[in-house]
């Protein structure tokens, strides 16, 4: 893989612009909406349709916890990518959040897929209403 490369536009006899270095270890996807599409769906969801199992919404990014999940997996994904000791431990934190991704009882647990003659279902998050704490409280 290679770094971009941005064209020159120096005129001679004049110095080169500064250009910004090209990243150390450059990510292999630019978002973590393109790491779900290309690499995470293909290769850990292959079998949640028609699962009772497990949920998923395809309107992920609509639900807050499983952008911040997929997020930490996304850019441990990155890393582990040139250091590969890491990969032990991306693994170990798949482990663990997949199963709460995909869940019952997950962010997804009130979505659905569709099958068959059933439509899909996407129903976002409800937050619970927070109170501020007192004046004086955390003094």
């Amino acid at each position: 893989m290679t770094a971009p490369t941005t064209p020159r536009t120096d005129t001679p006899g004049q110095p080169a612009p500064a250009t910004q270095q090209p990243e150390a270890n450059p990510r292999l996807y630019p978002s973590v909406e393109a790491w779900v599409v290309g690499y995470f769906t293909p290769m850990f969801l292959h079998r949640v349709p028609g699962s009772p199992r497990v949920r998923w919404c395809a309107r992920w990014w609509d639900h807050a916890e499983a952008i911040a999940r997929l997020t930490v997996l996304w850019n441990g994904w990155e890393a582990a990518r040139w250091e590969p000791s890491a990969k032990p431990g991306w693994w170990l934190d798949l482990d663990h959040h997949l199963p709460i991704l995909i869940g019952l009882d997950g962010p997804f647990r009130g979505c659905r897929q569709p099958e068959g003659a059933r439509p899909g279902k996407h129903e976002p998050e409800s937050v619970p209403s927070v109170e501020p704490a007192p004046s004086g409280w955390w003094d």
